[in-house]
């Protein structure tokens, strides 16, 4: 007798379950497909175009260097960085100092090795304005700006190093002029 009540009970058990198992699959299943009457013809639509990381700056014309010279866009994304090649700044190579633009945004790197004496120690705008930038960013073995390239810029960024001391930065643009000028003021000491 207990074999029987023992085995009816897993049988109830198991019905249940079952049972759950059905309810949970119809309220999973998803509804049929409505079919409606002949519908008018809807227009094509435009294709919409995929949102770009950062939008390219708006209502602006460009440079002859092909640098935004109106409208703002967003500071670009690490993969725009990564995306694009260096650009020529005088003495940045012999410092070790990464230049790249990407729209109007400029960015300066200049990095040190853990293993270096001559570590980069800081970084900071010494004169004019920085356009609307990004504060400077520094840790161990990193100093780094990142600026807008506006007509009418001219701005130093000094950046510090414990044996080759201070080297300064000038981003430049006069008005009418056809580009922007980078350049360190000194190369690395020999």
């Amino acid at each position: 007798m207990k074999r029987t009540t023992i085995g009816a009970g897993m049988l109830i058990t198991v019905v249940l379950l079952a049972c759950k198992q059905e309810a949970k699959k119809e309220e999973i299943a998803p509804p049929p497909p409505t079919v409606t009457a002949a519908a008018a013809p809807t227009p094509e639509a435009t294709p919409t175009p995929a949102p770009a990381e950062s939008a390219p700056p708006s209502g602006g014309s460009e440079s002859k260097t092909g640098i935004p010279t109106s409208g703002t866009s967003k500071p670009p994304t690490v993969a725009e960085w990564g995306a694009v090649g260096e650009i020529t700044v005088r003495h940045s190579t012999p410092l070790n100092c990464e230049t790249k633009l990407v729209r109007e945004w400029l960015r300066v790197s200049c990095r040190t090795s853990d293993n270096s004496a001559n570590q980069i120690q800081t970084v900071k705008l010494t004169r004019g304005n920085d356009s609307g930038g990004i504060p400077p960013f520094m840790k161990k073995g990193v100093a780094s700006i990142v600026t807008r390239v506006r007509p009418g810029i001219d701005a130093d960024w000094t950046f510090e190093w414990t044996q080759w001391g201070k080297r300064v930065l000038t981003v430049k643009w006069p008005h009418g002029a056809p580009a922007p000028t980078y350049e360190f003021d000194q190369t690395a000491p020999k």
